[in-house]
């Protein structure tokens, strides 16, 4: 197995921080970039290993993202592998979101994308992978609210018309969109055990997918075997969004 130098933005929680200890537990270099200074101390500080390299980054800031992607260049020479993981929701209503909360939101989901992988698209080697964690809610509308759902639809454009850019290099780019992922998210949507009760039985498969489900996809997407999948939207939802059609 070839080893890769792997870098994951809003790697130290949830999905993301998932995503960066398997690989790291696969022998790969992994930088996590986060906002979050003290989650990622501890993050760093709770793992056994000593190939995850902590960054601190505002995804929504395109000073602090250039800046991250220097310091890549500076300790790694090349990128294999961009995740870009970092994500923010709440439950608000349409009417009620104001300006700041629709702005933050599109800072972190959209925003902050746009800026890593223009930065960090030079240092990729030919023959890299980008995977953006996106979400069903950009498919159904539900599920995080219209700023969420908006900003997560962006993503998925965003990734399409990169596809002949990136293409050229033999740089394949996918999405992966989670819905009902175990995770902070979840419990701030779903916060009562009846409520995760009731959500549970939508889903045929009979179970709310889990961080190590999204890991699965995103090493598939980025090895020599998935490199032909490439400008697609990779639906992890245990079946839900073919029953609600039905």
């Amino acid at each position: 197995m070839m080893l890769k130098n792997i870098l994951i933005i809003g790697g130290a929680s949830g999905i993301g921080k998932e995503i960066a200890l398997h690989f790291a537990k696969d022998g790969h270099q992994v930088a996590v970039a986060d906002i979050n200074k003290q989650t990622l101390t501890q993050m760093i500080a709770d793992s056994d290993h000593h190939n995850l390299f902590p960054f601190e980054v505002d995804a929504g800031s395109s000073e602090s993202v250039a800046s991250l992607a220097n310091e890549i260049h500076t300790r790694f020479g090349s990128l294999d592998l961009l995740v870009y993981s970092a994500g923010i929701t709440n439950s608000v209503g349409f009417l009620d979101i104001d300006w700041a909360t629709w702005h933050k939101t599109m800072a972190v989901n959209l925003h902050g994308l746009f800026y890593s992988i223009k930065f960090c698209q030079p240092i990729l080697a030919q023959g890299g992978s980008i995977v953006i964690i996106g979400s069903g809610s950009a498919i159904t509308g539900t599920g995080g609210g219209i700023h969420y759902a908006a900003s997560k639809g962006g993503a998925f454009g965003l990734m399409r018309s990169l596809v002949t850019e990136l293409g050229k290099n033999n740089i394949n780019i996918n999405v992966v969109a989670p819905r009902v992922i175990e995770s902070d998210m979840l419990n701030n949507l779903y916060p009562t055990e009846q409520s995760k009760k009731s959500l549970t039985k939508e889903i045929p498969i009979g179970r709310f997918g889990t961080p190590n489900d999204v890991f699965h996809a995103v090493r598939y997407l980025s090895s020599a075997e998935g490199k032909y999948v490439h400008g697609q939207i990779l639906l992890l939802d245990g079946g839900r969004t073919y029953k609600q059609l039905l």
